[in-house]
């Protein structure tokens, strides 16, 4: 089980630790992602679609495709959003 630490899970290592994981732009992404969702949809759509994977280039298309889901899901409600 994961103690919190470096190393221990991509998301944490991402969101608290700020480690890069997937590279810059995917984790900005997910960064992203994780705002304009719930934890728990970050967490079912990470192990749906990334997982435990160490492939950039698929983190970092399935981030894109995620995050214009989720901006426009906001923008279609009503959010204000940066960009």
């Amino acid at each position: 089980m994961p103690n919190g630490k470096p190393g221990d899970h991509p998301l944490t290592d991402i969101f608290l630790h700020k480690l890069e994981v997937y590279g810059r732009e995917a984790d900005d992404l997910i960064q992203k992602i994780g705002q304009l969702c719930s934890e728990r949809e970050l967490d079912e759509w990470w192990e749906h679609e990334i997982g435990w994977s160490n492939d950039r280039g698929l983190a970092l298309r399935k981030a894109r495709v995620r995050y214009e889901e989720l901006l426009k899901r906001a923008q279609e409600n009503g959010w204000e959003t940066k960009p």
